[in-house]
């Protein structure tokens, strides 16, 4: 039996409108649950659904205990070929309908907009990145698999009717017994500077590695967060609100995904937490529910950007983040946090396509051999990957073109 905290903690949104008419609460559904054996969760459900609307007249539906399963990641064709996990990533799925929806929210007058505010931590390759892009629908922030990928917080928002939600994507954030140099210190005292400020705290966990192996940064960090969010900011200030997000659960071994509550529930022992998520920011698994529930805290205020705004970063600016994004996941090791880019041109052409030229600056002749590649494959490779992801976000042809140098 999962402790009350975890009653407190676990959301399960899709649990409160299903088992309510059932007559019993999220809670000890949730236990029950827990008793039906692997692979009969659906069959199990669908029978307690039948049953109790003949006794009541209640709708059980299937969408609804499928959802309720979705939730929990416990559906029993969700790895099946054709659904979301074999096709469409997060971002052209979600994107689509997040940057679709800004366009009917353009004359929103100003005494009517909505607005929240959304810090999103975690330690590195949490998947925070990877969460904003996705929620937002186009490529905000650099994603890779190295560690300390994004060096600053990024801002993404995406806008629906009134209502417009702004995510800060911050670097990753440690206790400070993990800081490895200035910089890093620096980086991380500057993500919570910016959350701090929030109106809500999104604190991403990646779920099948906590379950693998707990990792102390996570313990440290949740017991410790408040007091770290609190370094310069004024006397009386109190912690934003938070919403625990367990992520990377298609990971997460089917047999072992009933180990995700007592997850959620330990550490939501450590800070509180307003509610809880299961996601897969990368295949876009819970998103839509995370969306909207962004969307409904959101409070009278004017909007941050403009209804079909989904970054404050310039069109230059995002030509190095995706360039940066193909460095870091073509080079290895240590190489790429050693390059430097500087933008030489961004220039429209008259064929409607852009020319972007960027110098790669590289710390040694050693260094600048490696990122240019035997006859120059491993440069021109790094090329056409950012040609083909800046084209699909600026929806024209983009030809990007790379100067790699050595530092003098």
């Amino acid at each position: 039996m999962l402790r009350q905290r975890c009653t407190q903690l676990v959301s399960l949104r899709a649990f409160r409108p299903l088992l309510a008419p059932w007559g019993c609460s999220a809670s000890e559904g949730s236990a029950w649950l827990h008793t039906v054996p692997d692979g009969q969760e659906e069959a199990a459900l669908q029978a307690a659904a039948a049953a109790q609307a003949a006794a009541t007249g209640s709708d059980g539906s299937s969408a609804d205990v499928a959802a309720m399963l979705a939730s929990l990641g416990v559906s029993g064709d969700d790895d099946a070929p054709g659904t979301p996990f074999g096709s469409e990533t997060a971002t052209g799925a979600a994107g689509r309908a997040a940057l679709a929806a800004g366009a009917t929210a353009e004359a929103v007058p100003a005494s009517q907009q909505r607005l929240l505010q959304a810090g999103v931590v975690g330690v590195p390759n949490a998947g925070k990145s990877t969460l904003v892009n996705a929620l937002v629908g186009t490529k905000v922030s650099a994603v890779s698999h190295k560690t300390n990928t994004t060096e600053a917080p990024r801002l993404g928002a995406f806008t629906v009717d009134t209502a417009q939600v702004v995510l800060h994507d911050t670097p990753g954030v440690v206790g400070k017994e993990h800081y490895k140099n200035p910089n890093h210190q620096r980086r991380v005292r500057g993500a919570w500077a910016v959350a701090g400020n929030c109106g809500l705290l999104l604190f991403l966990v990646d779920a099948a590695r906590e379950l693998q192996r707990p990792d102390p940064r996570i313990t440290r960090l949740l017991a410790d967060s408040a007091a770290a969010a609190r370094v310069g900011m004024p006397e009386g200030w109190q912690p934003p609100p938070a919403v625990l997000v367990l992520n990377k659960i298609d990971a997460v071994p089917r047999g072992e995904r009933r180990a995700l509550l007592p997850l959620a529930d330990r550490l939501g022992g450590l800070r509180p937490f307003e509610d809880l998520f299961f996601v897969s920011a990368k295949h876009g698994k819970g998103l839509p529910e995370l969306r909207q529930y962004l969307l409904d805290r959101a409070a009278p205020g004017e909007w941050t950007l403009e209804a079909r705004q989904a970054t404050d970063r310039s069109v230059e600016e995002q030509a190095l983040e995706i360039v940066r994004e193909k460095l870091f996941l073509r080079l290895h090791q240590e190489l790429p946090y050693a390059l430097r880019l500087r933008l030489v041109s961004c220039l429209p052409q008259p064929d409607n396509s852009v020319r972007v030229e960027i110098e790669v600056v590289a710390p040694n002749t050693s260094a600048k051999r490696i990122v240019v590649g035997a006859g120059g494959a491993t440069v021109a490779a790094v090329a056409d990957a950012a040609d083909a992801e800046l084209s699909a976000i600026w929806r024209r042809p983009v030809h990007v073109a790379l100067q790699v140098k050595e530092a003098r």
